[in-house]
């Protein structure tokens, strides 16, 4: 009789092809070390364009849409789809999560941008009312919610001249 037991095998991810460009925005960056990092589905990928070699952020359990770079350009912060989206902090030299932001938005993050000083992350969501979330990353927690334009936003990004102040973009709107 044949042995019905599982193989012990196990994957191992070398290679990501493509890039996600669809409905999809500010989704390409440089990191301090001159890496590219952007996201392909569920993966943040890190690409050494001079070992042409690439590392993985595995830490979503959906399609990622949305991308933002620390100012000092290590930390990365990636957004997803889903019924329950949540943010991963993590770090590209590592690709190891270093905060996972959850339990606010629904059907997705549509775009975040850390603040000058990277003290704070403001996020958009895909629900009915664009819901603009600002965090304080660190420690997981919202600092403060409101609802977001009527119309889909596009981008949201603190303003350089009163760094209090959020813009946000999208259709039919600049706000």
């Amino acid at each position: 009789m044949a042995d019905r037991t599982a193989p012990n095998c196990h994957l191992r991810l070398e290679w990501v092809y493509g890039y996600r460009g669809h409905q999809c925005r500010n989704n390409l960056y440089y990191t301090a070390a001159k890496e590219i990092v952007y996201f392909v589905a569920g993966v943040g990928v890190v690409y050494n364009t001079r070992e042409h070699r690439q590392k993985f952020y595995l830490g979503h359990n959906d399609d990622i849409i949305s991308l933002a770079l620390h100012p000092e350009r290590v930390l990365v912060a990636t957004g997803q789809v889903g019924k329950e989206p949540y943010i991963c902090v993590w770090d590209s030299y590592t690709v190891q999560t270093v905060s996972i932001l959850k339990d606010v938005h629904t059907h997705g993050i549509a775009c975040l941008a850390f603040d000058l000083e990277g003290q704070c992350l403001v996020s958009v969501g895909l629900d009915s009312k664009n819901t603009i979330c600002v965090w304080d990353w660190r420690r997981g927690k919202v600092l403060a919610a409101a609802p977001g334009h009527t119309d889909r936003i596009f981008d949201i990004s603190w303003d350089l001249y009163q760094p209090n102040k959020l813009v946000s973009c999208g259709v039919k709107h600049i706000k």
